[in-house]
């Protein structure tokens, strides 16, 4: 040893190298196991940040659903309510020409509302049996001959069993 000049590298024992050899796997062992946690750790994080993405994303999805729903029900709200303002003056017109017979107070804004809301079938019927029961007739005037306050019924025609049953058949669409 002391004959080998002084850069030269000097040789090892088999046993020395392999302990060199193990003693730098352990270190690379223990570096990159180091590194492998920290990045099984950062790997987590992230996967908790894409999570929570997601649940904020599924609730800015359902957020915007509702209020497109919203904003489709608003528009409808809004459309039904020009057709009602719409047809308000001519079922008033058309109620006002078959109930003559009825008094103005008879007409509310509530009641012409509620015309102007229902369906065209049904404000038809509406319309039908206001006609059918008088509407287009005025009212005798005065009580009529016979009462029940008097004992003897009011019967129009034997088989209608008196004016009341007959209206109420009228209503129902029954002919007597």
């Amino acid at each position: 040893m002391a004959d080998e000049p002084a850069g030269t590298p000097r040789p090892f024992t088999e046993d020395e190298a392999y302990a060199i050899a193990a003693d730098r796997v352990v270190r690379e062992t223990a570096d990159l196991t180091q590194k492998a946690e920290a990045l099984t750790s950062e790997v987590a994080e992230l996967k908790a940040k894409l999570d929570v993405s997601d649940a904020a994303l599924a609730t800015e999805k359902a957020a915007k659903e509702t209020a497109e729903k919203a904003l489709a029900d608003y528009k409808a709200e809004v459309e039904q309510h020009r057709e009602v303002a719409a047809r308000r003056g001519e079922r008033e017109k058309k109620v006002r020409e078959v109930a003559r017979h009825m008094k103005d107070d008879w007409f509310t804004t509530e009641r012409i509302d509620r015309w102007a809301a229902m369906d065209d079938a049904v404000f038809g019927e509406y319309v039908a049996e206001i006609a059918a029961l008088g509407g287009g007739v005025a009212p005798a005037g005065g009580p009529p001959r016979e009462t029940a306050m008097s004992g003897d019924p009011v019967i129009t025609s034997p088989a209608a069993g008196g004016a009341m049953e007959t209206m109420f058949r009228l209503r129902k669409g029954v002919t007597v």
